[in-house]
């Protein structure tokens, strides 16, 4: 049974996948979203989570898709004609020229960040990603309009982690369950390892940030998104971590700012 003009948003991200029904007012900050998610193992596995997410693709009428997942997660997806919209990054939409020379090579996630930054904000910003990887985006917005400038992409902390792990074998720790802010010089090696990481994280954003001062006319905002956004704002230097604004969610929130614009 599909549902009257319901249109399903799918962010197949790196390592799990986030869903929700586009919300009537889906623009609006003090919107709220119920979003669902799932690890890749559960959707390529067909466990009771993902059936979840097939039941809903089954009763959308419209089904929007960012997957920066791969084809593997694509070939669980059921044949769905032209009520897939798998989105790709364009050399502009809804008011947001592209900075990359070529445009389909910027991921979709970070394109759909950066549209529902534009619609929420309408300003200059500094967009980070903290997940499994670490992106970090220039929006840039004067006389000419709103354009992505560029960015950079690194490893995320569990990432970094990971190949301090695999790499040094006297740093075999396992991934800390427990995030307390730590002093700038570490005790131990554990958490040695542990600032080593997030620093890097706190010290490219820093970077980045005083990039884009000399890009624009006013200060720009700086917001963060991702499963580490809470942690890296911990970190960063009091300056720039008052300036921080935390949103959830920005790529389904991007993919219902393009869902909205094809009923316009």
């Amino acid at each position: 049974m599909k549902l009257l003009n319901a249109k399903l948003l799918i962010d197949a991200g790196n390592t799990r996948t986030k869903w929700a029904w586009c919300p009537e007012d889906a623009s609006h900050a003090s919107t709220v979203w119920q979003v669902h998610a799932l690890e890749h193992e559960q959707w390529l596995q067909a466990d009771v989570e993902a059936q979840r997410l097939l039941q809903a693709i089954e009763q959308a009428e419209q089904v929007w898709l960012s997957n920066v997942a791969g084809s593997d997660w694509l070939q669980r997806l059921p044949a769905l004609g032209d009520k897939l919209h798998l989105v790709q990054s364009q050399a502009s939409a809804l008011g947001v020229q592209n900075g990359y020379e070529q445009p389909s090579q910027l991921g979709s996630d970070r394109w759909c960040s950066m549209l529902a930054v534009w619609q929420q904000f309408g300003r200059p910003t500094l967009i980070v990603t903290a997940g499994t990887a670490m992106t970090i985006d220039a929006l840039v917005v004067n006389k000419a309009g709103a354009r992505f400038a560029g960015g950079t992409i690194q490893p995320g902390l569990r990432l970094m982690w990971q190949s301090m792990q695999q790499g040094a074998a006297q740093l075999d720790y396992a991934y800390p369950l427990e995030h307390d802010a730590l002093p700038g010089f570490a005790q131990e090696s554990l958490q040695a390892m542990w600032l080593g990481c997030v620093q890097a994280l706190s010290a490219s954003v820093s970077a980045q940030f005083e990039r884009m001062l000399a890009l624009v006319d006013s200060v720009p905002l700086l917001v963060l998104t991702g499963g580490d956004a809470q942690l890296l704002h911990q970190y960063l230097p009091g300056t720039l971590s008052a300036q921080v604004i935390i949103v959830d969610n920005l790529v389904l929130k991007g993919l219902a700012c393009l869902a909205k614009n094809t009923d316009e």
